[in-house]
């Protein structure tokens, strides 16, 4: 239970900078309509998140057959 409530806090901490990134991309990136900054920040960050998920999964395993 205690691992979950883990995972869940730093879901929270990552939906808030999430936040934080799409007002200042649009901000950044003027050039771009409201709507269109948005998705584009969107993409960026799941991207960002997907790279980030990826590598910590790969390091736990690798660190799982490394004990074994």
């Amino acid at each position: 239970m205690k691992n979950l409530w883990k995972y869940v806090l730093a879901g929270l901490c990552v939906v808030v900078v999430e936040w934080i990134f799409l007002a200042l991309f649009s901000e950044v990136f003027n050039g771009l309509s409201q709507e269109g900054a948005v998705v584009v920040g969107a993409a960026f960050f799941l991207a960002f998140e997907i790279v980030i998920c990826t590598g910590l999964i790969i390091s736990k395993l690798e660190r799982r057959n490394e004990k074994e």
